[in-house]
């Protein structure tokens, strides 16, 4: 009896994977959207942060913030180029 239920389970579970996935297209862009003016804060947050510390002289920790703000600036153009080939 366990048996049975367990291969009914497998099954669901199978056929629920071969499904196409239900979400919208236009849920898709709007989430991308947020995401990517999330991104677009959080860089200028830390561009923000990066400005402060190096006019207060303090050259390292300026410069790992500056770096940390140029890899996420350079992740979002990423990803809105990779969007766009789409």
């Amino acid at each position: 009896m366990a048996d049975y239920q367990w291969r009914e389970k497998m099954r669901k579970v199978e056929s629920s994977t071969k499904e196409v996935s239900q979400v919208p297209e236009r849920a898709k862009t709007l989430g991308f959207g947020c995401f990517t003016i999330g991104m677009f804060v959080v860089v200028f947050l830390f561009a923000f942060i990066s400005f402060g510390l190096l006019s207060q002289r303090y050259w390292i920790a300026g410069g790992f913030s500056l770096i940390f703000t140029l890899g996420l600036a350079f992740i979002t153009f990423q990803l809105l180029r990779a969007d766009k080939l789409q």
